[in-house]
C-alpha cells in the first residue's frame, strides 16, 4: 500500500490557523497573526489529509513546547539581570549590570539574550543561531 504524501505547505498552513476565530467573520479562517486566509489558502486548507492534520498538530505541539521553554528562559534572564541591578544605584541600566557580571553569568547572559529579545524566536534561532555580538556589543572588562 503506497504511503500518502504529506504536503509541507498544507501542514504549515494548518499549523498557522488561529483556531480561536474572529468576531469579524467567524466562518473565515485566519492566520495566527490576524490576517485572513486568502481564498486560495482556504481552498487548500480544506484538502488536508488525516496525516497532514496529525503533522500540523505535532508542529503546534512542538511550537507550544518551545514557547514554554522560551518563557522559562525569559524568567531566567530577568532573574539574572535583577541579581546585578540590585547591586547598583537606582537608575542603573542593563549595560551597568553586564559590566559587573561574573564570567559565568555573562556567558549565560550571552546565551539568553538573543532568545529572549528576538521578535520571532523560532525564526531568529533558525536564521542566526546563538550570535549575540550585534545585540549586546562587547563587554567592557
Amino acid at each position: 500500500m503506497p504511503q500518502p504524501s504529506i504536503r509541507p505547505d498544507v501542514v504549515a498552513l494548518f499549523a498557522d490557523v488561529d483556531w480561536h476565530g474572529h468576531l469579524d467573520d467567524p466562518h473565515r479562517a485566519y492566520h495566527r497573526d490576524g490576517r485572513p486566509f486568502t481564498l486560495a489558502e482556504q481552498r487548500l486548507l480544506v484538502t488536508f489529509t488525516p496525516e497532514e492534520k496529525a503533522a500540523g498538530q505535532e508542529q503546534i505541539r512542538r511550537e507550544n513546547e518551545w514557547l514554554d521553554e522560551v518563557d522559562a528562559m525569559r524568567d531566567d534572564f530577568v532573574a539574572l539581570v535583577r541579581k546585578y541591578l540590585h547591586q547598583l544605584p537606582k537608575n542603573a541600566v542593563v549595560a551597568d549590570a553586564i559590566s559587573i557580571m561574573t564570567d559565568e553569568d555573562y556567558a549565560e547572559y550571552e546565551r539568553l539574550v538573543p532568545i529572549v529579545t528576538a521578535q520571532d524566536t523560532l525564526e531568529y534561532r533558525a536564521t542566526h543561531g546563538n550570535s549575540t555580538a550585534h545585540l549586546t556589543g562587547p563587554r567592557e572588562d
